[in-house]
């Protein structure tokens, strides 16, 4: 697989697209299908053009809206279509707890995440691990799957995202699909990182407007040197971590993909950690409550974070793997 390959989207045609795409997010209610209504963007002529620049500000708006939608689904089956069959509706599910593994086991019950309803689809795709290691892919059937009726609680509650519970049928057979997995996985913490990052972004401007309305002592607590240094910690880390993924992105489909989109996850996972600390920091008791949306982005990048392995239990896996003489040269490369 080649890298990818971009055209290089100029600035203003960045913007423009951005700009469309907060559009359609403000317009979106409720859970509707967000398909429908890229395709009247053209998206398709987008993604194939720049695919990541294309992503990369998807999910990066998607992050600024706090949106909920099974975007995430598409970028992995996209990198799953050669062993897939074609013409079925698809969900992916997603290691819960998600403990830094991407991969369930094929011999115990599977207790799964989903970003959405799936009363949609045709079947979900579940990667298990197999005996011996290896990575297959299995499919079910909605009738085989028990879907949670409520998303998940917490102060997110638009965050849309489902408990799915199912044993495996003895009957079901598994597809190996080791190689197409990993890149599905580095394609979905691409995205991940853009969407934290979006995230980040929004939550970095009510915390900066806040510094500004808030005043103490007769002066605004953004112009105290404390507060100030949080917000610059913050801002230096997020702009780390887009470097991260630009580089992440620039080798795509190389042998130091895996690798590299591991740490772009990690570095956006530890952007959101430092920036949502501040954040609470800086707002004070109000941030914790109903009354200031703070607390809002704070979860989600937290739960964004968690999907396919947290900063930190990546960076665990980052340690481990060098400890064991793997080669995780490109690995130190990103950091």
């Amino acid at each position: 697989m080649s890298a990818v390959q971009t055209s290089g989207f100029d600035a203003a045609t960045r913007e423009e697209i951005a700009a469309s795409l907060r559009e359609l997010f403000e317009k979106r209610t409720g859970a509707q299908d967000i398909a429908p209504l890229l395709a009247e963007l053209g998206w398709a002529e987008v993604l194939a053009e720049d695919p990541a620049t294309a992503v990369t500000l998807l999910f990066t708006e998607h992050g600024r809206a706090l949106a909920s939608s099974r975007a995430l689904d598409d970028v992995m089956l996209a990198e799953l279509s050669e062993v897939l069959p074609t013409g079925r509706r698809r969900a992916v599910i997603y290691p819960h707890p998600p403990e830094g593994s991407v991969a369930l086991r094929c011999d115990e019950p599977i207790v799964g995440l989903s970003l959405g309803s799936l009363t949609d689809i045709d079947e979900a795709v579940i990667a298990a691990t197999l005996p011996g290691g290896a990575v297959g892919l299995i499919a079910l059937t909605a009738a085989d799957l028990c879907v949670s009726a409520e998303s998940l609680g917490g102060f997110d509650f638009d965050s849309g995202w489902r408990i799915v519970t199912a044993v495996v049928p003895k009957d079901v057979e598994a597809v190996c699909a080791a190689a197409q997995w990993d890149r599905a996985v580095a394609a979905a913490r691409r995205a991940l990182a853009a969407e934290i990052l979006g995230v980040c972004d929004t939550a970095l401007n009510l915390v900066t407007s806040h510094a500004a309305a808030r005043f103490q002592f007769g002066r605004p607590i953004g112009s105290f040197q404390a507060v100030r240094h949080r917000l610059s910690e913050a801002y230096v880390a997020m702009a780390g971590a887009r470097a991260v993924l630009d580089n992440a992105y620039a080798v795509a489909g190389s042998d130091a993909e895996v690798w590299a989109a591991l740490i772009a996850k990690i570095r956006a996972g530890h952007a959101q950690a430092v920036l949502m600390r501040h954040a609470v920091q800086v707002f004070g008791a109000i941030g914790l409550t109903r009354e200031s949306d703070i607390h809002r982005y704070v979860e989600r990048a937290a739960a964004l974070d968690a999907l396919l392995g947290g900063h930190q239990a990546l960076t665990e896996v980052v340690g481990s793997a060098f400890l064991d003489g793997d080669e995780v040269d490109a690995a130190f490369e990103m950091l």
